[in-house]
């Protein structure tokens, strides 16, 4: 849903819809830093011992909602609509605060989660090789957001700035880059589950199972 909003056409679609400029933009950005906060819990998950698990997750979700709390404060001093709002030509500093503030936090995370998903990949390689292709292959894509954050923002400050800045960085690399993100974090986070299977019991097991409990009651 979150990559959804960021379809200029369905963005100023729901701009309309919901009567607020830009908050099309403001929910998929939204989504991103979730997404980044659940895989940094994934993370803490698999490399935190069981006592710090908590704590480790608390601090994590304390950030993410300081971040949070301060975009959404950045975007109500702004009335643009969606597709002005995710341009990386910003027309007012309003726009430049909010969108430097989500690139900045989004290049920041996707950093840490690139080095963490890439040392799991290492560690796991060994006893579990899937498991370890699907974490780098996650790794890659958070590589990929990096790229995306810190291309976007340099386009920003540029425009800001009034500098020459290629005009590929916008119209070819920016979603390229977006676009592999998306892809190999999907792909990274299910290839895990390859050659997993549930398996259910034979009917009769259940059959019989149901014949008990109703006996026991």
């Amino acid at each position: 849903m979150g990559s959804l909003l960021t379809v200029p056409s369905f963005a100023l679609t729901v701009d309309e819809l919901v009567g607020r400029n830009g908050i099309a933009t403001l929910g998929g950005h939204l989504a991103a830093i979730l997404a980044t906060l659940s895989l940094e819990i994934v993370s803490v998950n698999w490399t935190h011992p069981t006592s710090g698990i908590r704590r480790a997750v608390a601090g994590r979700i304390v950030v993410v909602g300081c971040v949070i709390a301060t975009l959404t404060w950045e975007f109500h001093l702004t009335n643009v609509n969606s597709f002005e709002l995710a341009s990386a030509s910003p027309d007012s500093a309003e726009v430049a605060a909010y969108m430097l503030t989500h690139l900045g936090f989004l290049a920041v995370a996707a950093t840490v989660i690139t080095l963490r998903y890439a040392g799991l990949a290492r560690a796991a390689w060994p006893r579990r090789r899937v498991a370890a292709a699907g974490l780098a292959v996650t790794a890659a894509g958070t590589l990929s957001g990096v790229a995306y954050a810190v291309t976007r923002a340099g386009t920003a400050i540029a425009h800001l700035a009034k500098s020459d800045w290629p005009s590929t960085m916008e119209t070819h690399i920016v979603p390229t880059a977006g676009a592999l993100a998306t892809l190999f974090i999907t792909v990274g986070l299910s290839l895990p589950l390859i050659g997993q299977r549930v398996v259910l019991p034979p009917r009769r097991w259940i059959a019989a199972g149901k014949s008990k409990q109703t006996a026991r009651s």
